[in-house]
């Protein structure tokens, strides 16, 4: 019965590693079609990406089953010979996809950079993975070998086979790294210009519509939450331009034009009139407190501490942001005046911003206070 079982297992074994031959020759198709010219490219990325991580899975899952000890057979042998294989051919497809991003401006957007470099270096990294994962296998099954004597020249040439792709796919999936690493650092300033603007057009849009509500002893709840979950997704997005301007090298020699300290000093008076607003909301609730329905009365204080919160933490994050940029920059000596008079309308701006938060904090949470004695 052992016997039987054992015989079960070793054909399962081939048959499992000729079914990673038949779903490695699919994705790598997949790759091997795959342009930045065809229409949708950007979204099938990261299918490609899901892609590649079930195949590691798959990989992983013949790894864990493969019988002690094992009697490899020509075939075996073809199958790990077919996967290393196409494991370099996987990351030559790789490189290049990610020449094709390098001339090819068409695909990505500006505010999806950042998504699109990750996903190209996370296909590279993964890709390497697997090349890992099929080397290890190919060890695995080798090492465990029974019949090694009657096999030895076929497997030292399967052997010999699998690192000679290795470091071929290695040396692969290090110049994709590259490519994207240069790109980064070539479009980097123009990306975050772009993203920066395009901060500025949601930000000075949540100010507008701040300024423009007038809030009701009925409806200030309603009107506050609305507020502050258009507030709480621009607080992200000023955290991920944040996050990825502070983790980015090209920012250590980051010269910042014109443009760029000019819209920091647009976004800190942007963020002076949303203070306003809170100061102005803080005042109408404390008015109409007595005339408002207790739940209602509740429900917008709430808001209006979540929706300061958000305001204050993305007048950090600028603040912040600015100053890694100005510190970095290589051109100080020619923009000094330029640089001074940006940090001196941000101080102003953000100072009397902070003034107006705290305030209107201040007097939610003595309203707050008084409802609950």
């Amino acid at each position: 019965m052992l016997f039987l079982l054992w015989q079960s297992a070793q054909a399962s074994t081939t048959t499992d590693l000729q079914g990673l031959v038949t779903q490695g020759e699919t994705l790598n198709g997949e790759l091997a079609a795959f342009s930045f010219a065809q229409e949708g490219s950007c979204s099938e990325l990261g299918t490609l990406n899901t892609s590649v991580k079930e195949y590691i899975a798959s990989i992983q899952m013949v790894y864990t089953h493969i019988p002690s000890p094992y009697s490899v057979n020509v075939d075996d042998l073809d199958s790990l010979d077919s996967l290393s294989a196409l494991a370099l051919q996987m990351a030559q497809n790789s490189f290049r996809i990610s020449t094709g991003l390098q001339t090819s401006g068409s695909c990505y957007e500006r505010s999806n950079f950042e998504l699109l470099t990750a996903a190209m270096l996370r296909l590279s990294d993964d890709i390497g993975s697997m090349a890992d994962r099929i080397l290890e296998m190919a060890d695995r099954i080798l090492v465990m070998a029974d019949n090694i004597g009657i096999m030895a020249d076929r497997i030292l040439i399967t052997q010999q086979l699998q690192n000679s792709n290795v470091r071929l796919t290695q040396e692969s999936v290090l110049q994709t790294q590259s490519n994207m690493i240069a790109l980064s650092d070539a479009l980097m300033p123009e990306i975050y210009d772009a993203t920066l603007s395009g901060l500025i057009t949601k930000s000075q849009a949540l100010a507008d519509a701040m300024a423009a509500t007038t809030l009701s002893e009925t409806t200030m709840d309603v009107q506050l939450q609305g507020l502050e979950a258009n507030a709480s997704r621009l607080m992200i997005s000023t955290k991920n331009l944040y996050e990825w301007a502070a983790k980015n090298n090209q920012l250590a020699v980051m010269e910042p034009s014109d443009d760029t300290l000019t819209m920091f000093g647009d976004l800190s008076q942007i963020h002076q009139g949303m203070g306003d607003s809170l100061d102005t909301f803080a005042t109408a609730i404390e008015t109409l407190s007595d005339q408002t329905d207790s739940a209602v009365l509740k429900a917008a204080i709430a808001s209006l501490l979540k929706l300061s919160y958000d305001i204050g933490t993305m007048s950090n994050r600028i603040m912040e942001m600015s100053d890694k940029i100005i510190v970095m920059a290589d051109n100080i000596g020619i923009m000094t005046d330029r640089i001074r008079q940006t940090q001196e309308l941000q101080q102003g701006s953000f100072e009397t911003m902070f003034h107006s938060m705290f305030s209107a904090q201040s007097t939610m949470i003595t309203l707050f206070q008084s409802m609950n004695p």
